[in-house]
């Protein structure tokens, strides 16, 4: 789903509220692209630590997650690097292609080694949202969860639009 696919939506809305959504295309795509990753992000990490999970049959799904977090033999901070390298790989090519209309494969090497470096950076500091609040504080897994996302999610942002992909000076 490209801009133009976007720009169609926007067209069909009140003539003010089309052109805030014109004014703010970009973020409103990567946002869009964005809770994409983050619910490939959360059916990779709760998806893998299900399969590690003794689940009996006939239990409900959130009886199953609420078993997998007290005893998954893969730990949160594995599910969370496990979900994050799913995630970069699908965030990497949408916002080359879709967000940031880099088309091409020129540069294609640097422009990944950025962009995982920035991720590189944003999963640290989901790590350690994830370790402090859940491992160390025992908080709902899947609250602390969500809240991380968003963080990451605006950090990424940035660092895409400012470092990654920003416009080249003519």
């Amino acid at each position: 789903m490209n801009k133009e696919f976007f720009r169609k939506i926007y067209r069909i809305l009140p003539k003010p509220l089309c052109e805030l959504c014109m004014k703010f295309e970009n973020a409103i795509i990567y946002i869009f692209y964005g809770a994409l990753a983050t619910l490939i992000n959360y059916v990779s990490h709760f998806g893998i630590r299900l399969a590690f999970t003794d689940i009996p049959k006939g239990t409900g799904l959130l009886d199953a997650l609420r078993l997998a977090e007290e005893t998954s033999r893969i730990p949160s901070i594995g599910a969370t690097g496990f979900a994050w390298v799913t995630a970069v790989i699908f965030a990497f090519f949408t916002n080359k292609y879709f967000v940031f209309e880099k088309p091409g494969r020129e540069g294609m090497g640097k422009e990944f080694l950025e962009f995982t470096g920035g991720r590189l950076f944003s999963l640290g500091c989901e790590l350690l949202i994830m370790w402090l609040f859940v491992d160390v504080l025992h908080l709902n897994e899947l609250v602390i969860k969500l809240a991380a996302n968003v963080v990451v999610l605006i950090l990424n942002y940035f660092i895409s639009k400012l470092i990654v992909f920003k416009a080249k000076k003519e």
